[in-house]
């Protein structure tokens, strides 16, 4: 897989708490923090459109039943 590399800026706090993560020997360098964190980023947006999805599916029944109820009742009143 071809690594593309990118200039980024970020604040101090956020670049000590990178060095501290590689000094702690948790990663290899500052790009695989990064790295990982982007791919937990990643993730957290999968669950979030699935969550989406499954919440839209698991309304769906009601909202097509309520909407057959609706036009039940405006064929009985002739609306």
């Amino acid at each position: 897989m071809p690594i593309e590399q990118m200039n980024i800026s970020i604040s101090p706090q956020m670049a000590r708490f990178i060095r501290a993560k590689v000094k702690k020997g948790e990663y290899t360098n500052a790009s695989e923090v990064v790295r990982d964190a982007v791919r937990r980023m990643q993730e957290e947006e999968a669950v979030r459109k699935e969550r989406a999805m499954l919440s839209d599916f698991e309304i769906s029944p009601y909202r097509s039943r309520r909407e057959h109820i609706s036009r039940s009742v405006k064929q009985e009143l002739k609306i």
